[in-house]
């Protein structure tokens, strides 16, 4: 039985319809997985990291107390300083590494930390799921923090991740600055204790997540083959040798 006209033009342009979703959302994803690297997952954050401390406990409230603290003694030059660091951007180390350290000036080395972090965050934004402790301004609305309020878990701290694994990866490049660019790492996490979005012990979490996602990143040889290119570039740009 041979099916109407009109059905047949339904089946064919419906047909059509999804094969260009299929085909749009593959595309999107191989895009998506050029953003990142491949690297072990066998062992995910939520088993490696030991728990956040417990709502109410005595090691939550003194964290609490250090954040009053904070709420009373930060400068409007502190507060400045927490919010340009908002964005987890490799070129906020520009203070430690000079005016030339610029995105337009290094296009191998903004392409590599862009990578780096989309990498980190899956596995962060995966052990908040997990771990799914409220923010501090969640628990005690007395906290007005000074930083935009975000609407994920707490633990561990994403930022804190961020600015310690480019801390990492900086100081393998450059390690003739290791020590100032390491601090300028803890500075870049400790801004969010600072500005009441973020408990102590999401900053540490962050400094442990930061050493696994860089110790798997070494491991991929597509990393290490973007990591020397990156460094080399970046040297070159700072007038340093080889």
């Amino acid at each position: 039985m041979s099916l109407p006209l009109q059905t047949l033009v339904f089946i064919r342009r419906t047909s059509v319809t999804f094969a260009c979703v299929f085909w749009l959302g593959l595309l999107a994803s191989v895009a998506c997985a050029k953003d990142i690297y491949s690297i072990d997952r066998s062992a995910e954050l939520s088993t490696l990291l030991a728990p956040p401390p417990a709502l109410n406990s005595e090691i939550q409230k003194t964290e609490l107390a250090e954040l009053h603290q904070w709420q009373q003694t930060r400068t409007a030059e502190m507060v400045a300083y927490a919010q340009a660091d908002q964005k987890i951007n490799v070129f906020r180390f520009a203070d430690i590494l000079g005016a030339q350290f610029t995105s337009a000036n290094l296009p191998l080395t903004d392409a590599l930390f862009v990578k780096a972090i989309n990498t980190s965050e899956l596995l962060t934004k995966e052990a908040k799921k997990f771990f799914n402790r409220p923010r501090p301004f969640v628990s005690d609305t007395s906290l007005k923090p000074t930083l935009d309020h975000p609407p994920n878990a707490s633990y561990p701290s994403g930022h804190s991740t961020g600015g310690n694994l480019f801390a990492i990866l900086l100081a393998n490049m450059i390690p003739e600055k290791s020590a100032e660019i390491f601090a300028r790492g803890q500075a870049f996490a400790q801004n969010r204790v600072i500005g009441g979005v973020h408990y102590p012990s999401d900053i540490a979490a962050g400094r442990i997540c930061a050493t696994i996602v860089a110790d798997r990143l070494f491991a991929n040889p597509d990393f290490q083959k973007d990591f020397a290119a990156a460094k080399a570039e970046l040297r070159r740009q700072l007038g340093l040798k080889p």
